[in-house]
């Protein structure tokens, strides 16, 4: 099948499983509609959060804990450090022990400009064994890593659109995918979970269009930045028409591969370490039962890398079942929300940021389904997620808290059995924003892209 590469930018997939919303479109003139398509609810809802996020950041601590500090999350200093490494033409040496990177260095790159600007002018950072209460630096990476949290809520916002949710459904939801994007940014200062994410699920939109090599493109930027987005490539590979697989999957390794030439040729110790072993710490984070798998890499840290790969059999699974059933567009989502959920499950240590990936899937899954109260459902299980993830209870306590959250939000946001084996995710005509009808078999090779 001929890939197809439209000029025009093409309007989303729509469908919702022969049922239809009772919403449609706002009237909006043809210029603003032209200028901002659907991007107003994420624009307003990417401004608050901001807003609230400095608010927070600077006014806590002097307000609430009476001391002349910010809150600052310690996780992105080490990345910030990998940064600077980057911008000094040190890509060697991004996996040394100062810089606790453990995943390919996309996100270092991509905050590289930032690391030479504050560099440049002599402000200070919050790096180990010297932490400040106040980094001056922190003015300019925290707006990047805001930005690049905000990134998270017009891709939710792009998915939605294309499976089918409602406008006034999307403005909740916008705001609903803030509280996973807090704990990520905010709390633990890991934009690069929110940055891939958002690459994965635009890499959704074009491939439930048909364009396999944007898609592929994609893939490759999104695992090049957090290799966690691979629990959904089986399934996102399933859709991918035959004769376009293999083209996917080069695409999708040669950014990662690009970028990890130099750290593996001159520095293989530490970047074999890093990115194999996946060292993590008990004593810090929250110890579940697969410690029993995870190999004890030094007193103070174990390997994450045998639960990983029960997540990745998971994974597989699901892309095997994702191509025999060919299931609705919804259902997709939901099964990567399955996948994701899976490298919590099986976790030897678990960090409560983990969370907010899966958390987020199931929050547009469950805006698929007609009904209000999944989404909200899903919504409070994420906050008690959130919440209850800080909480050391021992092993068997918090993994069974944490993993029956997760599948009140995973049954909330089902899709159902028809959806599951196989809907009816043809293009419609324009009309209302969730007119749809079901017009043949879901086959991908026969969508047409409607061109706005």
């Amino acid at each position: 099948m001929d890939e197809r590469e439209a000029g025009a930018e093409s309007e989303p997939v729509r469908h919702d499983g022969g049922q239809r919303h009772a919403e449609t479109e706002p009237v909006v003139s043809p210029r603003w509609r032209t200028l901002l398509g659907d991007r107003m609810p994420p624009i307003i809802t990417s401004v608050a959060f901001i807003v609230m996020a400095w608010a927070f950041m600077l006014l806590w601590g002097p307000v609430v804990r009476h001391q002349q500090i910010w809150i600052v999350p310690g996780d992105i200093w080490g990345t910030y450090r990998a940064a600077h490494y980057v911008g000094w033409g040190d890509i060697a040496d991004v996996y040394n022990l100062k810089t606790g990177l453990v995943v390919p260095p996309g996100i270092a790159i991509v905050l590289a400009p930032v690391a030479m600007f504050t560099g440049a002018r002599n402000l200070t950072e919050s790096i180990y064994p010297t932490f400040l209460a106040k980094p001056t630096s922190w003015i300019y990476l925290g707006n990047a890593m805001l930005l690049l949290g905000a990134t998270t809520i017009f891709a939710a916002n792009r998915l939605a659109a294309v499976i089918g949710v409602g406008p006034r459904r999307r403005v909740v939801l916008c705001w609903f995918t803030t509280a996973p994007i807090w704990l990520l940014t905010v709390m633990w200062g890991h934009p690069e979970d929110c940055l891939a994410l958002s690459l994965a699920m635009f890499a959704f939109v074009v491939t439930f269009g048909g364009r396999w090599r944007i898609s592929g493109w994609l893939w490759g930027a999104a695992v090049a930045i957090q290799p966690l987005v691979l629990l959904m490539f089986p399934i996102a590979l399933a859709l991918v028409a035959r004769r376009q697989r293999l083209k996917t999957c080069v695409r999708t390794v040669i950014p990662t591969i690009f970028l990890l030439v130099i750290p593996v040729t001159t520095n293989w110790t530490f970047t074999s370490t890093s990115l194999l072993k996946q060292p993590n710490f008990p004593i810090l984070n929250h110890p579940t039962p697969w410690m029993v798998l995870a190999p004890r890499l030094t007193p103070m840290t174990v390997g994450a890398g045998p639960g990983r790969l029960l997540a990745i059999g998971c994974a597989i699974v699901l892309g095997i079942i994702t191509f025999r059933l060919r299931p609705a567009h919804d259902a997709v989502i939901w099964g990567c929300a399955v996948a994701l959920s899976a490298r919590c499950f099986f976790e030897s240590v678990m960090v409560p940021f983990y969370l907010g990936p899966p958390i987020i899937l199931c929050l547009i899954a469950a805006a698929a389904r007609p009904q209000w109260w999944r989404l909200a459902v899903v919504f409070l299980a994420g906050l008690a997620l959130s919440a209850t993830s800080y909480d050391r209870t021992g092993e068997w306590p918090y993994w069974l808290i944490m993993a029956g959250l997760l599948m009140v939000a995973l049954v909330c946001s089902w899709p159902g059995t028809a959806r599951i084996r196989g809907g009816s995710d043809r293009m419609v005509n324009a009309g209302t924003a969730d007119s749809a009808t079901d017009s043949g078999p879901d086959d991908l090779e026969t969508v047409s892209p409607r061109t706005g």
